[in-house]
């Protein structure tokens, strides 16, 4: 078909090509070069302005000399592609929409009677209707060749076009018919000149684009990076459960008491993220805790005590070398500080204690009674909550305190003995508000509904 109808133009304006050669090889340069910095700013679609030498040679060189400028940017890039008829696709799409665009743009020019060497509003017109053709039949024969070698239906692939693809043809058409204009006003010296600021614009465009999609890339690897380091400490904490049945469900019980009491004290988004994290992973330096001390069922001794003091700054430890959760990290150390100093592991006392750390020894302290343990019964949460007022302004921070029994207040009983929620849901919970993006490096999901057990909690 392509070869029928370049016959055809070649039979009506045999002599145009040998009339127009230097416009022709000039326009066809501009063309390879327009092509060669087009940009693509989102997926199947590219800003460039290598149609605009063809409109040109369309409008003001005649047919032959249209198709030959579309038949060399069809061809060029030729050797980037591995199938030939790929490349034979693109030069017959791109003649044969220049064929087809230069025939209407004639039968206007001689049915209104437009003269070339006037930037007319007829000869915009009919420019303006020359590039729709050239654009639409170029992208219907894309179209075409999509359902006859991948099965995409016509429907489908016009419906799928991005909005982004019009808007730029809009841009480029109206730009062209400018071009146009001039080179009807001031002729081919003076659009080349204008192609120069054009092109350098262009390639300061293609340095911004690339310069983005490396930072998009290096934010998608950040954020994979994040989401395995807080999937390992996840990891850690399950593997501590298997450990102690005790510390994954109680983990995720202070970790929901501390979102919602930061978000009812009126806590930035941020800092209750930071507070459900840390109450999330707070046991987490337990797991080099010999198995022995974890499920001893009498008093410890001195030396099983020194075990225990360790876990705050041992799992402070492990999370202070995640660079995103260095906060979450001092939450950590300092959730057994108690205000009269007798806490530990540094013996802290009142406003040396960051708040934060304040409101998690609340949270760990009141379910920490409200649970079944080896040594002892759990208490009610009317019991504990009388404990821990008992506690308020020596030990525990009273703000913190009365936070906690408000919340409570309304609440049921799943809610005030900490069923209501389960590790890997507030792992879940944590890692959307957090908005780490990316896929997990471990299918940790399957690990934590084997942990949802009551049994086992």
């Amino acid at each position: 078909m392509c070869a029928v109808v370049w016959v055809a133009a070649v039979s009506g304006t045999g002599h145009a090509l040998s009339q127009n050669a230097a416009p022709v090889v000039i326009l066809a340069l501009i063309a390879v070069i327009a092509d060669e910095m087009a940009v693509e700013v989102h997926e199947r679609f590219t800003v460039t302005a290598g149609n605009l030498p063809t409109l040109l040679a369309i409008m003001f060189l005649g047919q032959l000399p249209a198709m030959t400028i579309a038949a060399i940017v069809g061809l060029w890039g030729g050797w980037r592609e591995t199938s030939r008829a790929v490349v034979a696709f693109n030069c017959a799409n791109f003649v044969i929409s220049a064929f087809l665009a230069s025939t209407a743009f004639s039968f206007l020019l001689h049915h209104w009677s437009i003269s070339l060497g006037t930037p007319s509003l007829s000869l915009l017109a009919a420019g303006a209707a020359a590039a729709a053709i050239y654009e639409g039949f170029n992208y219907l024969l894309t179209s075409v060749a999509g359902y006859v070698k991948y099965g995409i239906s016509l429907a489908t692939y016009w419906h799928d076009m991005p909005s982004q693809l019009f808007q730029s043809l809009a841009v480029v058409g109206g730009l062209g018919l400018a071009v146009a204009a001039l080179y009807a006003t001031a002729g081919l010296t003076a659009v080349v000149l204008l192609f120069i600021p054009l092109f350098a614009s262009q390639y300061m465009f293609k340095l911004l684009v690339r310069e983005r999609a490396h930072v998009a890339k290096q934010t998608e690897l950040t954020d994979k990076y994040l989401e395995m380091n807080l999937g390992l400490a996840v990891a850690m904490v399950v593997l501590l459960d298997s450990k102690d049945e005790y510390t994954a469900d109680h983990s995720a019980a202070v970790a929901m008491y501390c979102r919602d009491m930061a978000l009812a004290a009126g806590l930035g988004e941020t800092e209750a993220e930071e507070i459900h994290l840390a109450g999330l992973l707070h046991d987490l330096g337990k797991v080099g805790t010999p198995d022995a001390i974890l499920r001893k069922d009498s008093t410890l001794d001195d030396d099983e005590w020194k075990y225990i003091r360790q876990h705050p700054e041992k799992g402070a430890e492990v999370l202070s070398h995640l660079a995103a959760y260095q906060n979450v990290a001092d939450i950590v150390r300092y959730h057994h500080e108690r205000l009269d100093g007798s806490g530990y592991p540094h013996g802290l006392t009142g406003e040396s204690i960051p708040d934060a750390s304040k409101m998690l020894a609340v949270a760990d302290t009141y379910h920490a009674m409200t649970s079944d343990r080896p040594y002892r019964r759990a208490l009610s949460s009317f019991e504990a909550l009388k404990e821990l007022r008992s506690m308020a302004g020596t030990l525990l921070d009273a703000h913190w305190v009365e936070v906690l029994a408000g919340i409570l207040r309304d609440k049921d009983l799943a809610y005030r003995d900490g069923s209501a929620t389960h590790f890997m849901d507030e792992y879940e919970r944590g890692r959307i508000n957090l908005r780490l993006r990316g896929e997990a490096l471990a299918d940790l999901s399957g690990v934590g509904r084997a942990q949802e057990d009551p049994a086992a909690g």
